[in-house]
C-alpha cells in the first residue's frame, strides 16, 4: 500500500480531492498543517477548515501514486514537499473494530454490530457507528448512557438534540421512551441513525428522525444533547421552547473547565440537578423551573 502526502491551500481542496481520486486513491485524509489555528467550536451549521492542511492518499499501487504526483507538480496551490511512502498492509475494518466492544448500562446493554448480543433476553441496541459521531466509547455519550439507563423512561417524550449515530435516541426508545425523536444538522448522521434503528427493529412511528424544522412546535419531557459547550450555550432559549413544564435536559460534550460557563448560562431559567465528571468531560443534568 502507497501513502502519499502533501500540503496544500485550503481552496484548492475539493479539486485536489477529485483529482486523487481520479488517479485511484482509495482514502482521503485532512489533518492541520501544524502552523494554521486550531479550531476547536465551530458555529452550528458551520464546516470550516484550516488555511492550510495535508492531505493523505492510499494507493494500492505504486504506479497510481506517482501518477498523482506528476499531476499535482502543475497545481499552484500544492506545496513542494510531498511524502510518498510504502506502509504495511492491515486489516483496518478489524482494528478499529478492537476499539468497541459491549457494554451495560443499568437496564441496558449496548452493543457493536460486529459482536454477538451479550443480553438476547433483556435490554440490548445493536450499533453501527459508521461515519457519523457517537459510539458509546467517548465519555461525553458514556455520561449519557448512564444517566438514561438510570430512568424510568416508559412512555415518556425524549428529544436527542445532535443525534449522530442516533445512540442516545434508540437507547431511549429500548428503555421504553416513546415518541422519540432525533434530529441533527448533518445528513450522514440523519442516515446513520435511520440505519441503526432499522437494524435493531425499532419502528420510525417510535424514533422518528428529523431536522430541527420539524420539530417546531413540539415539546418533550426529556432533551439530550451532547454537543459543544459554546453551541450548547447558544442553545438555551431554545431548549427553553423544546421542553414541558418540569422538563429534564441533559447536557453534554462539556469539558470540565466549561462547566461553571454553562451553569452561568442556564441558571435563569432551569435549576441544577446534578455533574457527573468523567475523565476531563462532564454531564450537567437540569430540570426547567
Amino acid at each position: 500500500m502507497q501513502q502519499l502526502r502533501v500540503q496544500l491551500d485550503a481552496s484548492a481542496l475539493d479539486e485536489v480531492e477529485a483529482l486523487l481520486l481520479s488517479c485511484g486513491a482509495l482514502s482521503l485524509c485532512l489533518e492541520e498543517d501544524g502552523v494554521s489555528n486550531p479550531i476547536f467550536e465551530p458555529p452550528i451549521g458551520d464546516h470550516p477548515l484550516w488555511p492550510k492542511l495535508y492531505i493523505s492518499a492510499l494507493f494500492e499501487h505504486l504506479i497510481a501514486a506517482e501518477l498523482s504526483i506528476k499531476a499535482l507538480a502543475h497545481h499552484a496551490q500544492v506545496g513542494t514537499q510531498v511524502l510518498l511512502e510504502t506502509i504495511d498492509e492491515t486489516d483496518w475494518q478489524a482494528k478499529f473494530q478492537q476499539q468497541f466492544n459491549a457494554k451495560h448500562y443499568g437496564k441496558l446493554w449496548v452493543y457493536p454490530s460486529w459482536q454477538e448480543n451479550p443480553a438476547p433476553e433483556g435490554i440490548s441496541l445493536k450499533l453501527d457507528p459508521g461515519l457519523a459521531f457517537g459510539t458509546g466509547k467517548h465519555p461525553t455519550t458514556d455520561l449519557c448512557l448512564h444517566w438514561l439507563g438510570k430512568q424510568d423512561l416508559a412512555q415518556v417524550s425524549v428529544l436527542d438534540f445532535g443525534c449522530g449515530s442516533g445512540i442516545l435516541a434508540l437507547a431511549a426508545a429500548k428503555l421504553g421512551a416513546q415518541p422519540v425523536v432525533a434530529i441533527d444538522i448533518d445528513p450522514q448522521a440523519l442516515r446513520a441513525t435511520e440505519q441503526n434503528r432499522d437494524a435493531n427493529d425499532i419502528s420510525p412511528d417510535q424514533v422518528y428522525v428529523a431536522t430541527a424544522n420539524d420539530i417546531v412546535g413540539q415539546r418533550f419531557s426529556v432533551v439530550v444533547a451532547n454537543i459543544l459547550a459554546g453551541p450548547l450555550v447558544e442553545l438555551r432559549d431554545q431548549f427553553v421552547t423544546l421542553l414541558l413544564p418540569k422538563g429534564e435536559l441533559i447536557l453534554s460534550g462539556i469539558l470540565s473547565s466549561q462547566v461553571d460557563d454553562i451553569k452561568a448560562a442556564y441558571s435563569e431559567y432551569f435549576d441544577l440537578v446534578s455533574v457527573e465528571i468523567q475523565e476531563d468531560w462532564a454531564r450537567i443534568a437540569y430540570k426547567l423551573s
